[in-house]
């Protein structure tokens, strides 16, 4: 049964941003916002020593997902800490991207592990997030995943909207929608806007081009009767000329 876990980088230092390492607390004792709770002493780090990848979002099929390596992984009192070195100026965008969250302290790494349930045991007391969560006791590390945030302001926006979002990157991309910038208003040439909407109401008011009409002489019994409806008449809509007028000159003023 593979779970994950989220954290906040919140103990994370930079380790030399040349080569990309970084040292993080990926794990610790306290409930977490699933009611549960991971003993350190219950870590088994023996195969992810052996292959210690760094993915992003728990990604096991994309050969790009894997966007570092774990240089080291250990257990100090309650909490699991490790070294990670982040495949940065490589051509990997998400290695990169996470690097410069990492430099922020705006990072969430993931554990992913298999629990031993015969050695967990569910928590008697319901927890102040209203859970009552299990105590994990033994579990088997596959990997720690970076947790990235997008960086593009719409994508926050729909980001954060996200019903099944881990409370923890919300929180975070929260925080990054809350420092974006104001967008600058764009800079209106008056004139040049002015002698736009002069032109267009020439356009609109003009009368229409029409053909010249030579009339042909055509035998009496050929003239058309008033009775009959007349064919191939052109007729002036203004409220489409202005729509096309308008519909030209937006397009002209974002092609510049």
């Amino acid at each position: 049964m593979l779970r994950t876990k989220v954290f906040r980088g919140e103990e994370m230092k930079i380790l030399d941003e040349a080569t990309g390492r970084v040292s993080a607390v990926v794990s610790t004792e306290k409930v977490d916002r699933d009611g549960d709770v991971i003993r350190a002493e219950g870590w088994n780090l023996g195969n992810f020593l052996k292959h210690p990848v760094l993915l992003v979002n728990h990604d096991y099929y994309s050969i790009r997902s894997q966007i570092g390596e774990w240089e080291s992984m250990e257990i100090n009192g309650n909490k699991m800490t490790g070294v990670a070195r982040f495949y940065i100026g490589k051509g990997n965008a998400d290695a990169d991207w996470a690097f410069e969250l990492a430099k922020e302290k705006s990072l969430a790494f993931s554990v992913g592990f298999i629990p031993d349930m015969e050695k967990a045991a569910p928590l008697n007391v319901e927890d102040k997030f209203g859970l009552n969560g299990m105590e994990f006791k033994g579990q088997e590390l596959l990997e720690v995943s970076a947790v990235t945030i997008p960086s593009n302001p719409d994508a926050l926006q729909r980001f954060v909207k996200t019903p099944t979002l881990h409370p923890v990157i919300a929180e975070i991309a929260e925080e990054r929608l809350a420092d974006q910038p104001e967008p600058e208003a764009a800079a209106i040439d008056v004139a040049a806007l002015m002698e736009r909407i002069e032109q267009l109401e020439e356009r609109v008011t003009a009368p229409p081009e029409t053909e010249e009409v030579v009339e042909a002489e055509t035998a009496p019994e050929e003239v058309q009767s008033d009775d009959e409806p007349i064919e191939n008449v052109i007729e002036f809509d203004p409220y489409a000329v202005a729509i096309a007028a308008a519909q030209e000159v937006l397009e002209e003023m974002e092609a510049e």
